[in-house]
């Protein structure tokens, strides 16, 4: 295995940076973005409309706010939950949100590192069942003169 110089590891890094930026910038990663957060703060918002007042661990906005982060990466460190049924519902649906950002988010990144390989991939594919064609034809086209070979063979024996 060849050892990377450091002008191969840059190289490397510019086309990291770049499929970031070009990841970044989709509409789906913003629209994602943008709902995903939103989605936290309705449901911190919801959480210490429920539970204020009622839990000790929510004293202010930006417990709730601390909770709804933690639930929704998945983290969950424990330290704040609600005690309420409602904020408990409002949890379940902070977990789903989390498990379908991550699934979104991870496709996403998968998608943008991988893209330009996958075309490439796609394109040697097309490019071999190509030549493979051609190379039947061929194979054909051997086959049949071939046969015409042995067929004007054969009428020239007949004829002697």
């Amino acid at each position: 295995m060849q050892k990377k110089t450091g002008h191969q590891f840059l190289s490397g890094l510019h086309i990291f940076v770049r499929k970031m930026k070009r990841m970044i910038f989709q509409p789906v990663f913003l629209i994602l973005s943008f709902f995903g957060n939103l989605l936290i703060f309705i449901g911190s918002a919801l959480v210490f409309h429920f539970e204020y007042g009622i839990n000790p661990n929510i004293t202010k906005y930006l417990d709730s706010l601390w909770w709804a982060v933690s639930t929704v990466t998945t983290v969950g460190y424990g330290d704040v939950t609600p005690i309420t049924s409602e904020g408990r519902i409002v949890g379940i649906f902070m977990m789903i949100i989390g498990i379908a950002m991550f699934w979104s988010y991870t496709a996403l990144f998968a998608e943008a590192l991988l893209s330009k390989e996958i075309d490439e991939l796609e394109a040697s594919i097309q490019h071999i069942e190509k030549m493979l064609k051609a190379q039947n034809e061929q194979d054909l086209d051997k086959v049949k003169i071939q046969n015409l070979i042995s067929t004007l063979q054969k009428t020239l024996e007949v004829k002697k």
